[in-house]
């Protein structure tokens, strides 16, 4: 059923929208179009945020984008926009984002990107054939609004384990504990993860905890050999890995004594 308006008489005594400030032009106003002016304005404000970032028609298979800017962790990045992004033709999906990066990307056809393996902005969902865009489906939609970590925003989730577990690449950004745990805890990286793809680990119970990289290799000064894992049994130490492009693991920070499996 189609959206109602206010009645004729609600309509004619509205005075102004008090969560845009946008005033509506009383009946028998002159000069009609200073007031016409002034209506316009106060909407272009109140509309202003919603052109970054958007994806718009450039006529054949070209688009733009509209300038913006995104929060990623605590970085503040800033697309200056484009235009003259040629689309391919006859496709019936192309998704239009940002890398975590800011480079745009125009030749995604499946789907978007998985969000917990790669980070991006969703701008727009475009069909074309013929030559020509047959629509946009904006998809700028509330995913793309968060706090910055530092900011008190997004939080990096934690996880007790008291058992052997396998890490999924979904879970990539948080930390895992061997907390509450009474033996060797033994955790297992996800097999063929994304680049970029980061966990932390921390032993806070005096028992061994090892990070198993399954057929990969976890790179750091006590070792870089395949199918090995590594471990730590005193409370306090920690290790961040991430995952790198040639399928291995490397380690981006460390705290106390980890060794390789011998």
């Amino acid at each position: 059923m189609a959206e109602v308006y206010p009645s004729d008489n609600e309509l004619l005594n509205m005075q102004s929208d008090s969560e845009t400030g946008v005033e509506y032009i009383p009946t028998g106003t002159a000069p009609y179009y200073l007031h016409f002016r002034k209506l316009l304005y106060r909407l272009l404000l109140a509309a202003r945020r919603a052109n970054d970032l958007r994806v718009y028609d450039k006529g054949g298979l070209e688009v733009g984008v509209k300038s913006g800017k995104f929060w990623l962790g605590t970085g503040l990045i800033n697309y200056a926009g484009s235009s003259g992004n040629t689309l391919a033709d006859d496709k019936v999906n192309i998704y239009i984002y940002l890398n975590s990066s800011g480079t745009l990307v125009t030749n995604e056809y499946n789907s978007f990107p998985d969000m917990a393996t790669t980070p991006h902005i969703r701008l727009a969902q475009v069909c074309t054939s013929g030559g020509d865009i047959d629509s946009i489906t904006d998809c700028r939609t509330g995913h793309n609004i968060v706090l910055p970590y530092g900011a008190g925003g997004i939080k990096k989730t934690i996880e007790a384990h008291t058992a052997n577990d396998t890490l999924t690449a979904a879970e990539s950004g948080s930390v895992h504990t061997n907390l509450g745990a009474s033996a060797t805890v033994t955790l297992t990286l996800p097999a063929s993860a994304s680049v970029g793809t980061v966990f932390s680990f921390a032993v806070q119970a005096a028992q061994q905890l090892r990070i198993d990289p399954g057929t990969a290799a976890i790179r750091d000064d006590s070792g870089q050999t395949a199918d090995k894992y590594k471990s730590a049994g005193t409370i306090g130490a920690s290790l961040t890995i991430i995952a790198e492009s040639a399928g291995n693991w490397a380690t981006i920070a460390k705290n106390g004594t980890w060794t390789e499996e011998t």
